[in-house]
């Protein structure tokens, strides 16, 4: 059977590939004819399906201008950037190039920032600062395994004046309990809300006692109020674990519509750490009846907006869950960053980020080749991707939504053969929607027996040949939709005997091969 050939390729495509970036796959050869005027090789098209897959060009006209473009240089790979830092004097590059949309003297949202001329610590929120309070900071660097006070950037009192003061509703609070001058307790959840916190509800929770920051009045009344906690669940924000104290997993939990308490799983412990959660003075310790209550959320698998990683011999700003690249190393330590502070573990989670737009450019200064993205992430083969364009977009994008399905539905990871399981039922056309999805998902996982594929040989309904198995297998054939034409001649074919999808799609591929859409 044609769909068979599925199996060998779309879990690669599903691990690399991003759904939205399908369609404009499909147009690669397409654009490259256009300003090549011939077909591009192998080696040229997974670099070209490389750019869009990492979002660098998500229209079909910036790809053929980009192809242009580098056509005109002779450029057919990214260049690297020069290790030395010219100063551009009054220049001033596109604002896309520097680190923070909010001006090119700022640094990026996330970064914590400190002046010369004093010892308070502030992220950077919306371009301006927010307070931290001291003992938040000082119990995260304390119980930290991999970060150290270094991670806070230090600047002379001009530079720290361009950051504006601003509310101190930031994300080191989340998890916190803040303390009132007059005693009462107030915990901050994942949507940054003050919830009044009683001692039997605190005990209830088995709140670790460490965690407890005594602050003002003032400051309590920048968080707006939320309903108060009444101990049934863990609140959004809180960190727990199951298993061993040391080797357990970690997860974060997170309020989602409906007040629904969802969990989600720390794949690394830098990235907990990151997160500005003390080690030991924030999580809660849950037995397995007790995690099974959350629903499960996508894992969390990268650092916060405003650190900085590495890969191989390239520095990333991780911003909006990309990766852009800082082009010099000089630029680097002009903003501020000690290479100390590169994180590069886990590196294999890093490469399955998308890129973004490079940092070229902060404050006055700009690298010579700022405009030049990055090299593009692995890509699926040609073949592989070549074979997905056969059926619909809306098919490929649910291949692209298996994990995420499949770990809501069964609370747990998909192992790479539940993944071609599900990729290669769906690609054979016997689901089309994700409601559907969810439901087959649902009885496999109550059955414990998964789905079997519809019989290609035996007699089905006719409505359910028209409805559901024409149009999957005239576009596997044409790639195109059926006009209102075909519709109806291929309607009267299943009425005149072409019962069994076998020879439903045998008389289809014949009249392309024959070159005749809608006649013998």
């Amino acid at each position: 059977m044609r769909w068979s050939l599925g199996f060998l390729f779309l879990l690669l495509f599903f691990l690399v590939a991003h759904p939205a970036e399908a369609a404009l796959l499909d147009r690669v050869n397409e654009a490259y004819q256009v300003v090549h005027g011939h077909d591009p090789s192998a080696s040229e098209w997974t670099y070209w399906a490389g750019r869009v897959q990492n979002k660098e060009k998500t229209t079909f006209e910036a790809l053929v201008g980009a192809m242009a473009w580098q056509n005109i240089n002779s450029r057919n790979t990214p260049v690297s950037a020069p290790a030395s830092l010219p100063a551009a004097g009054s220049f001033k590059t596109a604002d896309s190039l520097y680190p923070s949309p909010y001006g090119p003297n700022l640094l990026s949202d996330g970064t914590l920032i400190r002046s010369t001329a004093g010892a308070t610590v502030y992220y950077v929120r919306g371009g301006k600062r927010s307070y931290v309070l001291p003992g938040v900071l000082d119990k995260w660097l304390k119980e930290a395994h991999f970060f150290n006070s270094s991670v806070v950037i230090v600047l002379s009192p001009q530079d720290f004046a361009r950051y504006q003061p601003t509310s101190s509703r930031n994300p080191l609070y989340i998890g916190k309990v803040l303390q009132a001058p007059n005693g009462t307790q107030y915990y901050i959840d994942d949507k940054l809300r003050k919830r009044q916190l009683s001692a039997g509800v605190r005990s209830k929770l088995k709140l670790p006692a460490g965690n407890l920051y005594a602050t003002s009045s003032a400051q309590l009344s920048e968080f707006p109020t939320g309903p108060a906690l009444d101990g049934k669940l863990q609140p959004g924000g809180m960190i727990i674990y199951d298993g061993p104290y040391h080797g357990g997993r970690i997860w974060r939990l997170e309020e989602a519509a409906g007040g629904k308490i969802m969990k989600r799983l720390y794949l690394g412990d830098r990235f907990y750490e990151a997160e500005y959660y003390p080690d030991e003075s924030q999580r809660v310790g849950v037995a397995a009846s007790e995690l099974a209550r959350y629903g499960r959320g996508a894992n969390i698998a990268t650092y916060p907006d405003g650190w900085v990683v590495g890969l191989g011999n390239n520095v990333f700003l991780v911003q909006g869950g990309k990766l852009r690249l800082i082009t010099s190393p000089t630029l680097l330590a002009a903003m501020g960053y000690k290479s100390g502070n590169v994180q590069k573990a886990f590196p294999e989670f890093l490469k399955q980020l998308g890129r973004g737009q490079n940092v070229g450019a902060f404050k006055t200064a700009v690298t010579g080749n700022a405009t030049t993205k990055g090299g593009p992430a692995p890509v699926p083969s040609v073949a592989a991707t070549a074979g997905l364009t056969r059926v619909r977009p809306a098919t490929r994008a649910l291949i692209g939504e298996i994990n995420p399905i499949y770990r809501s539905v069964y609370d747990k990871e998909v192992t790479p053969a539940e993944n071609r399981f599900w990729a290669d039922y769906i690609f054979s056309g016997e689901v089309s929607a994700k409601s559907d999805l969810i439901d087959k998902m649902r009885q496999a996982k109550a059955s414990g027996s998964k789905p079997g594929k519809t019989c290609q040989t035996c007699a089905i309904d006719e409505n359910v040949l028209k409805d559901k198995w024409f149009p999957y297998l005239f576009y596997y054939t044409w790639q195109t939709e059926p006009s209102g034409e075909d519709t109806a001649f291929w309607r009267g074919r299943i009425e005149s005997g072409r019962n069994t999808i076998q020879k439903l799609d045998s008389n289809i591929q014949w009249l392309k091969q024959s070159k005749n859409k809608t006649r013998d």
